[in-house]
């Protein structure tokens, strides 16, 4: 997906990639859910033990804040969870293509008609260029993933360039609003353009 968006001659334009790998999200006390899954697995049911623990797992994740861990610059797109190579440095050239990874934590996970879970999140962009003048695109990237199993690992690949803008330092800042709750989550990186 892409966006793009001109202001003074210059060209902003960024990309969303979003992967999974799978979990749980609800409300209340867990303590029967935890003392159900310590029984459960000293009698040897693990499966009934992972399951206690998931339920758990899914009540504090809905009651928790958005939380973006990890969000890091990094060399080139992550590939699955975990798999990036951070950057070393936030120096870019104009139109050189700026890749950040990030993984949203405690999105809350309803059930659709058909009764998949659909998680959903939108990412809007604000930049504080070299002018100070600020820079808005809400909806920079936006998704739903209707699945059949709850997904426990997010992790987002986000890609932004700048072309024609000034030389110096730019705030970049993306905030990650789950679309199923009123969380969201802020995150942001200075950058040179040079």
């Amino acid at each position: 997906m892409s966006v793009r968006a001109w202001r003074r001659g210059w060209t902003m334009t960024g990309a969303i990639a979003l992967a999974i790998a799978s979990t749980a999200a609800m409300a209340a006390d867990i303590g029967a859910l935890t003392t159900k899954a310590a029984a459960a697995a000293k009698s040897g049911d693990h499966a009934a033990a992972l399951d206690a623990l998931d339920k758990a797992l899914e009540q504090v994740q809905t009651e928790a804040p958005l939380m973006l861990k990890q969000f890091t610059m990094v060399k080139e797109p992550a590939k699955y969870f975990g798999g990036y190579e951070a950057r070393t440095d936030a120096t870019f050239r104009s139109g050189e293509k700026m890749y950040f990874y990030v993984e949203p934590k405690n999105l809350v996970y309803p059930r659709n008609s058909k009764g998949f879970y659909e998680p959903g999140f939108e990412v809007d962009l604000e930049m504080q260029g070299a002018t100070g003048e600020p820079m808005k695109k809400p909806k920079f990237a936006e998704f739903r993933l209707p699945t059949k199993s709850r997904v426990q690992d997010f992790y987002l690949n986000l890609t932004l360039s700048l072309t024609g803008a000034p030389a110096g330092k730019y705030t970049v800042r993306f905030i990650v609003r789950d679309q199923n709750s009123k969380k969201k989550g802020t995150v942001e990186q200075v950058v040179t353009l040079k």
